[in-house]
């Protein structure tokens, strides 16, 4: 049986956050990271179990695209796996997933 994917509200920010830095710099950059981001994202829901733990909290798993990290957590009960945080690699990571 298929999962569902919801989004948390952090991470719907931190999407918006990418798209609005790399628009700045790079036109066509927004569109090609967020499709690769979104596809992996949506591998999930065949398959939740298929990107490796956090290690510093083996709740959440990690998925990496291209320069970034996308937490997320699988509620089995619920058949849901919930994006918590898209982050670039180079952000304060200690910080920033303490949050969730």
């Amino acid at each position: 049986m298929k999962f569902n994917i919801e989004y948390m509200e952090a991470a719907v920010w931190d999407i918006e956050d990418i798209s609005d830095y790399l628009s700045d710099f790079y036109p066509n950059t927004p569109t090609k990271v967020l499709t690769a981001i979104k596809r992996s994202i949506e591998n999930l829901i065949d398959n939740p179990y298929m990107y490796a733990e956090y290690a510093k909290n083996p709740a959440y798993r990690k998925i990496t695209v291209q320069d970034y990290l996308v937490f997320y957590k699988i509620t089995e009960e619920e058949r849901t796996v919930r994006i918590y945080r898209v982050l670039h690699g180079a952000r304060n990571l200690d910080e920033l997933t303490t949050a969730f």
